[in-house]
Parts: C-alpha cells; structure tokens; sequence
C-alpha cells in the first residue's frame, strides 16, 4: 500500500511539472514568425500567407483516427479512444480496456500513410500506456532541376517514418494528463536521411454543466529537435588546389622550383544542408454535449491552432451518435478547419489567376463510423472525407479494437 501510495505521489509531481514547463516552452513556439527557413528573409511573402513545405518531417501533421478528422480535427478535448495517442495523449486516460489501430489515408499525390497503435490500461486504470509506428511511403518520382524541369531521364524514392511511446495518468477523477515521445526519420534520394526528437504533450479536465458533460484541453505536438540531413550523396571529391587555378598535370621538383605544388591526395567532403525545424502546434479546446440520454447522444467542439508554419487555425465540429441496441451504434460526424493562409479570390493582387479548385470549401470534413460489442470486446470501423481546396481531397479509414 505505501509502495503504491509513493508511487501515485512520484506521478503526480512528474505531471504537475511536466505541464507547468511545457505550456511555457509552448510560448516560444506561439511567439515565432511562420518563415519557415528562419535565416531566410520574407521577402514576397503577402501577408497572412504560410511558409508550409519548408518544414522538416511534414507529415507529422498528417491526422490519424478518422473520428477526429471527420469532426473537423476538433478533437483534442474529445479524444477518449486509441487515437488520443495522435490527438492528444491525455485522452489515453479515458481508455478502460486495450485497444489497438490500424489507420490508412489515402493521401494527396499518391501516397500512402500508414499508422498503428496500440494501449492498454494499468493501475486499475490510472495508468495507461501505449505505442505507436507510421510510415509515409513516397513513390518514385522523376528527378527535374532548374534546367530540365521535365525531369533529366532519372529517378528517386523517398520514405518517413516516426516511432514512439505515450502514457496517460489520471491525476484526479477530473484531470487526467498525458506524454509521447517519439523518434523521428526522413529518407530520400538513396540514404540521404535525417533524424529527430519530439514530444507530445496534453491535458484534459472535465466536469457537468447542466448536467452534461463539459471538456477543456490543452495539447501541444512535435516539440523537439531539428533535423539536418546527411548521406553519402551528399559526400564529393574536392582535388587539391593549384596556383593558376586550373588542375595541375604534374608536380615539379622542390630542388629546382621554390613553388612547386605540394603533392596532396584528394579530400572528401560534405555538402552543408540547412538544418529545419519541426511542424510544431499548440492546440486548445473546449466540448460539450449538447443533448444525451439513452439513446443518443449530440456533442460539440470548438479548437484554436497556433502552428509554427501558419496564422491562427479554427476548427469546430458536431457528432451524432445513436444506439441502436446496447452492443450496436452508429455516428454521423461533420466539421470544418478554417485556415487562413489560403486565398478565395480568383487571382491575386498582381493580377495571375489561381489554379486548382475553388478553395471555398478547404477543410470542410465530414463521415460517420459503427461500433459493434460482442462478448466483452469491440470493433469500431471510421470513415472521413476532407476537402483540401486546390489540392485533392483525403479519405481516411480507421479500424480499432478493443478486448
């Protein structure tokens, strides 16, 4: 009993500490200008507009769990299953059996990624901990340079992928708060690669108002280090130097010429890459449902996003959800990411007309999911569609078990 009481306390004092450093650190990130490369100047940027791409490991951004997606990625203070550990990891804390997933999107240019996880709770559920893997797989694309942008007869293949752990601790019967850490890889052009570090972070408090369940969070994602890329192709042969400036054909004797060349071997060296940052963002939100009884239940949510790359997000999302017995329900989920680094006018203010898709609609999201309980374990099957403007719509399928 002591052992466990020592071991609630040394919890406590890491999560109090945890989320009293981390909101600060988050300050930093709050406070940067969305350039991207920051030793670059913004010259030609028009206000408001983002620097996404020019961020490393990018696909971090990529959501996972179809639930929260089709909600508009307004999720963080919703998040109560296996895609918690994406969202935000303190909704771990809501799990009460293990669960694992398998999420695959369909994504914009032909990739694919793929995402897998897995928790289980401990401690009579106070404790919850888990992992998780995903992969983006780039397919082979044509090399193109400023001269040959229709691409010089070669090509590459590129791949990332990030690895982790999380956990999740219920403080009280209202606070509960949770951690990843995870490791981070990009690869591309044969081996040129770079890695990082990176934590996730999050709480989340809820209580009743009017009797309904009301829910405030705090989450912060992919705060770590910088990734400076290396291989071998980026390695090359530097010839030792000459006096006129062009490569010796030969060297001279030190006894008849006082300025011979030195004979030196060739050196190796490697190219300098820039060194980027992570896509980091700092999210806060709010639930509440709106009407519950046996049957059904109605809820919504509201989010505010400051990302590294981009102005201020706004997301909001609404989630019917009914049973139909007590072992089958359904849901029908709707929501819309408003982001304002994007134009909706047809041309810009030099006059050269967008291409691509009406805008209009850029992260309007719906989709819906059946859960089916049998025999003290469960099947929950997702699905969500969300419009990206000019760029191709995702769909998203998320499968989870519980047991």
């Amino acid at each position: 009993m002591l052992r466990k009481t020592a071991f609630r306390a040394l919890m406590n004092a890491v999560a109090i500490l945890s989320f009293v450093t981390v909101p600060l650190l988050a300050q930093g990130v709050a406070r940067q200008e969305y350039s991207g490369l920051d030793k670059y100047p913004v010259q030609g940027r028009p206000e408001s507009a983002s620097f996404v791409g020019v961020r490393a490991a990018e696909f971090l951004e990529i959501p996972v769990g179809a639930r929260g997606i089709g909600m508009g990625s307004s999720y963080s203070a919703v998040a109560d299953d296996i895609s918690s550990i994406w969202w935000n990891p303190a909704g771990l804390g809501f799990l009460n059996k293990r669960e694992v997933m398998v999420n695959v999107v369909d994504y914009t240019l032909d990739l694919t990624y793929s995402y897998a996880a897995a928790a289980a709770p401990l401690l009579d559920g106070n404790l919850v901990i888990g992992g998780f893997f995903g992969y983006l797989d780039i397919p082979e694309m044509e090399i193109t340079t400023v001269n040959s942008p229709n691409g010089i007869g070669r090509t590459f293949n590129a791949y990332d992928f990030q690895m982790g752990g999380s956990f999740a601790y219920n403080l009280s019967d209202r606070f509960v708060a949770g951690l990843s850490a995870k490791y981070v890889h990009q690869d591309v052009f044969g081996n040129i690669a770079g890695n990082a570090f990176a934590i996730d972070a999050g709480a989340i408090y809820h209580t009743d108002f009017l009797d309904r369940e009301l829910r405030f969070a705090f989450a912060m994602q992919n705060l770590g280090t910088n990734i400076t890329m290396r291989g071998p192709n980026l390695l090359y042969e530097v010839g030792p130097e000459d006096r006129g400036g062009s490569i010796p054909k030969g060297y001279v004797d030190y006894s008849t010429d006082p300025n011979a060349l030195a004979r030196r071997a060739d050196r190796w060296v490697y190219r300098q890459t820039h060194t980027y940052r992570l896509p980091t963002v700092v999210k806060l939100g709010l639930s509440y449902n709106l009407a519950t009884n046996e049957k059904a239940n109605w809820l919504a949510t509201g989010e505010l996003w400051r990302n590294s790359t981009t102005p201020i997000s706004y997301a909001t999302g609404t989630e019917l959800n009914y049973n139909f017995t007590p072992f089958l329900s359904a849901a029908l989920r709707m929501g819309w990411l408003i982001q304002t680094d994007e134009y909706t006018q047809g041309s810009d203010q030099f006059g050269y007309s967008y291409l691509g898709d009406d805008p209009t609609w850029r992260g309007i999201s719906f989709g819906g999911g059946i859960k089916r309980d049998f025999a003290g374990k469960t099947i929950d099957f997702n699905y969500a569609y969300r419009n990206k403007g000019r760029l191709t719509a995702d769909n998203f399928f998320t499968v989870s078990f519980g047991f």
